[in-house]
């Protein structure tokens, strides 16, 4: 009995020791993986690093080569600026045979939008076309409003500078359209009103119509003038009207001048001769009152 007793505590003791080796393994386990740890955050955190600024990079090159506004450029050549958020140019579109071969002349690709405008309207091409009393529109379209207003208040100032330059603003869904006719904005706007004032005129014919044929056909569909050949016959009638006022009021003012000079030259003259007749009477009359004296004496 006594030595059944002593087995039992000897595995309660072989018990204790192998809870305590136990113990001491998981603190070992626990020692190794709280070292290797920080390691595995390091990796997790790099990789989270890494994907934040690859989404990063990835939203601001679609903020970057997204289009917000495009401006048309038409005289003959006809052609496009596509621009982003940031004013720059990101592709230039030819939108006839004249357009697209000035469109691979230019290198505005990234440039302020306007100074590509100051570029292109003092191109040589552009300017000999000018020169030779052609017509050129600007029109700026996009969904950022407060963008185009400020590019068309920049092409109206350039506009200024030169003869027979026009800005417009359109619609953006009408720049969509224009497009999917192959026109730019700015001959779909004039392609609009030449269809409001009853033309049969068709987008194709358009699209190789110089923008000074387009304008005469307005004006002929609509019975006005050109507005600047009236404005600049009547600034040449006010003028010969104002001179020949002038003139004549020149002429008058001379003769009344004169006449006036006469008159006066010949109240002096009268004055001049009746002071002579009364000094040279006063004269008489002294000398012949001194003469009855003398004789009286």
């Amino acid at each position: 009995m006594k030595n059944k007793i002593h087995e039992a505590f000897q595995q309660i003791h072989a018990e204790e020791s192998l809870k305590n080796g136990t113990k001491a393994f998981l603190q070992e386990q626990r020692k190794t993986l709280s070292q290797k740890r920080p390691a595995r955050y390091r990796y997790i955190a790099l990789a989270s690093f890494c994907l934040f600024f690859l989404l990063i990079g990835f939203g601001g090159w679609r903020l970057y080569f997204t289009p917000t506004a495009a401006i048309s450029i038409d005289i003959n050549p006809s052609l496009e600026l596509s621009v982003n958020r940031f004013n720059r140019v990101l592709s230039v579109t030819g939108y006839n045979s004249d357009g697209k071969e000035l469109a691979s002349s230019l290198e505005v690709k990234y440039m302020d939008c306007d100074d590509a405008i100051d570029k292109i309207v003092a191109s040589d091409r552009i300017k000999d076309l000018l020169a030779g009393d052609e017509v050129l529109t600007i029109t700026v379209s996009g969904k950022n409003t407060r963008q185009c207003r400020r590019i068309y208040s920049h092409a109206e100032t350039s506009a200024k500078e030169n003869q027979n330059t026009y800005c417009y603003m359109a619609d953006h869904e009408d720049t969509e359209k224009a497009h999917h006719l192959g026109l730019s904005s700015g001959k779909y706007q004039a392609f609009l009103k030449l269809q409001s004032l009853g033309s049969d005129i068709t987008a194709e014919e358009v699209k190789d119509m110089t923008m000074k044929e387009i304008h005469d056909l307005i004006h002929s569909l609509s019975g006005e003038e050109d507005k600047s050949g009236q404005h600049h016959s009547e600034q040449q009638t006010n003028r010969q009207n104002t001179s020949a006022a002038s003139t004549h009021h020149q002429e008058t003012h001379t003769a009344s001048t004169s006449r006036h000079h006469q008159s006066t030259q010949s109240t002096s003259s009268g004055h001049h001769r009746q002071s002579t007749q009364n000094n040279s009477g006063e004269r008489y009359s002294r000398s012949s009152h001194n003469s009855r004296r003398n004789h009286h004496e």
